[in-house]
């Protein structure tokens, strides 16, 4: 993005996406909700810009589950993910198998057979458009379609009511493990709410987060294009705890913006752990819902 498009964009309510932009900053789900919804929007005097920094950058650990696919999907009852990452991990690693030692077993697993549980349709879209076979793709629950988790506790309430893929007979429940492909920083919450359900969750670590190197020189970047405040937006607890100590350090630069969090959780850190107000919740942990929660909370 250059400096003369940001000025032109001075009048616009400045909206900060402390996210990285998926694929480019003009091309992003979040940049065309904001683009397209406010000029459409019935409240015309409110424009928004958005302006993207990145925090967090991933590397992958995937010896682990490249095992657990070679072995195949009959031991387990479902799997779960709470991240975009979580499932580029388990594409990452059905790569890793079919370009290894599952050379040829293409069309031999049926890993399409497990129920799939994530919060909100980034998992699920990234698997869907995923270049792997269908067979390595499991399968979202109904509810994933229509009205999809916004947060861990309603996804483990989902997966609690959630029937067994077989029954033991006699009337018998026997629920199998399930596979939760998760991140070095990924809150236990959800996992705790399943044990005390009575299930059995095995928690795979397939990547691990880090602040980038160039995180405070792209927020320092923003100080002379945008004059007005506007919104700070945040998506992750782990990506929060990196900018709200540069935030409150920036010597009150800061003062009179508002603050988003994508769902529940990350509500919770900023309010419990950053001691920070949240004025906005995304209904939905998306694009259309960032846009919808901060349009109605106002300028």
């Amino acid at each position: 993005m250059s400096e003369n498009s940001q000025l032109q964009s001075l009048e616009a309510t400045p909206v900060i996406l402390f996210k990285t932009p998926n694929p480019s900053p003009s091309t992003d789900p979040y940049h065309y909700a904001f683009s397209k919804s406010a000029s459409s929007s019935s409240n015309s005097a409110e424009e928004y810009k958005t302006y993207f920094i990145p925090v967090l950058q991933e590397t992958y650990d995937l010896p682990e589950i490249v095992k657990i696919i070679e072995q195949g999907p009959e031991p387990w009852e479902g799997i779960i993910v709470t991240s975009r990452r979580g499932m580029e991990g388990w594409v990452k690693g059905v790569q890793i198998y079919l370009g290894g030692t599952g050379k040829g077993k293409e069309k031999e697993e049926a890993w399409d057979v497990l129920p799939l549980f994530s919060v909100g349709h980034a998992s699920t879209e990234h698997l869907a458009a995923a270049d792997i076979p269908p067979s390595f793709k499991p399968r979202p629950v109904p509810e994933m379609e229509s009205d999809p988790p916004k947060s861990a506790i309603p996804l483990s309430e989902l997966i609690l009511r959630t029937s067994p893929r077989r029954s033991t007979g006699a009337g018998g429940v026997n629920h199998r493990p399930y596979l939760f492909l998760c991140g070095d920083k990924s809150l236990d919450e959800m996992p705790t709410a399943l044990r005390s359900g009575g299930r059995t969750v095995k928690e795979v670590m397939v990547y691990a987060t880090s602040a980038r190197d160039d995180f405070q020189r792209c927020l320092g970047r923003l100080e002379t294009p945008i004059k007005s405040k506007g919104w700070l937006a945040f998506f992750s607890p782990s990506s929060a705890a990196i900018v709200m100590p540069q935030i409150k350090q920036d010597q009150g630069r800061w003062d009179g913006w508002r603050v988003f969090a994508i769902g529940e959780t990350t509500k919770r850190y900023l309010e419990e752990e950053a001691k920070i107000e949240v004025h906005a919740v995304a209904d939905k942990p998306d694009a259309e819902g960032t846009f919808e929660a901060i349009m109605k909370a106002g300028r």
